[in-house]
């Protein structure tokens, strides 16, 4: 069978760019649009070890390793070791789970344009069939993380337990889906928190930027360690202070505990009626 390397490379790309995008969907991280872009022609690019000669496993299990961490790092940057590896992981879950379906396609239904050798796969077919499979692959994802979601109750009583500079605070927390605040540079979703209730724990930028009239009075070591977020509900608008706390805990009403990698917020101005809330979809 003739290979075309544009065909292999494209339709590698494309099945990379997918596997990517749920990751995405099944850790809750967002993704720039061109580390999407980027990673998924390191995808496309890898696509060519389907020259390498099948009996040199141990070279191709080390690079598709390699290339598990390289995509990682391209698509989602590092955000810290656990995250990283966390991403890793699903990636390579994800790779698994495409792989061993080729790999059932192409031993039991045989089909005479379909090569799939050192874990790559080269369709002869036409592009709306490639379209519509992966359409489909995506729809189970989608539903995978439906799935999962569900565990993340809103009727249930919790409380958001922050350590941070060798001191504690424990907040009464609500679950709400409402809350989509996320941190467009590192990907993390934002436990938005009451000021005063925090104060103990918040970096002392946060105290400066609540007291100053005007920002730009405010040199870059002042606000050092935290990062300004816009934010928009119901008839308010304004900005949230965040930053990355040294652990933080849900603890559920059933005293089922949850450590989570997220950002605490701090709403500057106005008043706040819960103590802390959160998106319910961190807690899977």
């Amino acid at each position: 069978m003739v290979i075309y390397l544009d065909v292999l490379v494209l339709i590698n790309l494309y099945v990379t760019y997918f596997q990517i995008l749920a990751v995405s969907v099944l850790t809750h991280r967002k993704i720039i649009w061109y580390r999407k872009l980027i990673s998924a022609g390191i995808g496309g690019a890898a696509s060519l070890s389907i020259f390498i000669p099948q009996d040199m496993v141990i070279t191709l299990t080390m690079l598709k390793i390699a290339l598990c961490f390289i995509i990682t790092l391209t698509a989602f940057g590092y955000g810290g070791f656990l995250k990283y590896m966390k991403s890793v992981l699903f990636l390579m879950f994800v790779n698994f789970l495409f792989s061993g379906l080729m790999l059932c396609v192409w031993l039991f239904a045989a089909p005479m344009k379909m090569l799939f050798i050192n874990g790559t796969v080269y369709f002869g077919i036409d592009t709306m069939t490639v379209i519509l499979c992966t359409c489909a692959a995506y729809t189970v994802m989608r539903i995978i993380r439906f799935t999962l979601d569900r565990n993340g109750r809103t009727d249930r009583k919790y409380t958001v337990e922050i350590h941070n500079n060798g001191k504690r605070c424990i907040l009464s927390a609500l679950a709400d889906s409402g809350n989509g605040l996320v941190d467009c540079f590192s990907g993390l979703p934002v436990i938005v928190c009451r000021k005063d209730i925090c104060a103990d724990i918040s970096p002392p930028a946060v105290a400066a930027i609540d007291s100053s009239k005007d920002l730009s009075e405010l040199c870059a070591e002042m606000i050092k360690g935290i990062r300004i977020m816009p934010f928009s509900t119901v008839g308010k608008d304004g900005f949230i202070c965040t930053f990355r706390a040294d652990s933080v805990i849900i603890n559920d009403e059933r005293q089922k505990k949850y450590p989570v990698n997220v950002l605490i917020g701090v709403v500057i101005g106005g008043k706040q009626e819960y103590e802390a809330i959160f998106n319910p979809k961190i807690l899977v």
